[in-house]
């Protein structure tokens, strides 16, 4: 662009100098053009200058999204487990309410929430050893540790309910008395839903900027 610049500067200097009436007049006209491609030239000088700033900042960009999604998706894995774990552990207290006298097994249900908290307690190990990417810029970072910091909450909570639920499943146990203490124990020790939405969309807008 800077060459047809040039040409046309050129082509309109002659132009002018054969057509002006006067020499004070295309002096004038010739100031103006001046003017104006010098500006058109520095403008021009600009766009480029940006342009390699706008690629630069995409390939950055493009770097942190990668890092974020392959943190995400290791994390949505987690995260696939501990529901797992939890609809495991309702699974375990809706067989119990339908089950009688007759069918109780008081050794098997401890078995099964036994294997259950051992479970539990490998994803709260993991959970606790998760941290947020460093290939991040400090802004994302922060909000990523508070998801972190919510999902630890959650499978602490988590794995203290079905812990306490094997502790009062372990034998000798009556079926009535069992249903009692496994429902209050549901009730007092559920953890809150886990809600990330906010956060996880924050970073995600933040990154497609």
């Amino acid at each position: 662009m800077i060459y047809a610049l040039l040409i046309a500067a050129v082509v309109a200097f002659a132009v002018l100098y054969k057509f002006s009436p006067t020499r004070k007049s295309f002096l004038i006209i010739c100031t103006l053009l001046l003017i104006v491609f010098s500006g058109s030239a520095l403008i021009h000088g600009r766009q480029v200058r940006q342009e390699k700033i706008t690629q630069a900042q995409l390939e950055d960009l493009l770097e942190r999204q990668k890092i974020f999604g392959d943190w995400y998706a290791a994390y949505q894995k987690d995260i696939d487990s501990l529901d797992r774990n939890w609809q495991s552990y309702h699974n375990i207290l809706d067989g119990l309410k339908s089950t009688d006298a007759q069918n109780f097994n008081a050794e098997a249900i401890y078995l099964r929430l036994k294997e259950l908290e051992n479970e539990s307690l490998d994803e709260q190990l993991k959970i606790h050893q998760l941290s947020p990417p460093q290939g991040l810029d400090k802004e994302n970072r922060d909000v990523v540790n508070i998801v972190i910091k919510k999902t630890q909450r959650y499978v602490d909570a988590q794995t203290r309910t079905i812990s306490l639920s094997a502790q009062a499943a372990t034998p000798p146990v009556e079926l009535e008395n069992l249903k009692a203490r496994l429902y209050d124990i549901m009730i007092r020790e559920s953890p809150e839903g886990l809600f990330t939405a906010q956060e996880i969309s924050a970073i995600r807008a933040a990154l497609d900027d």
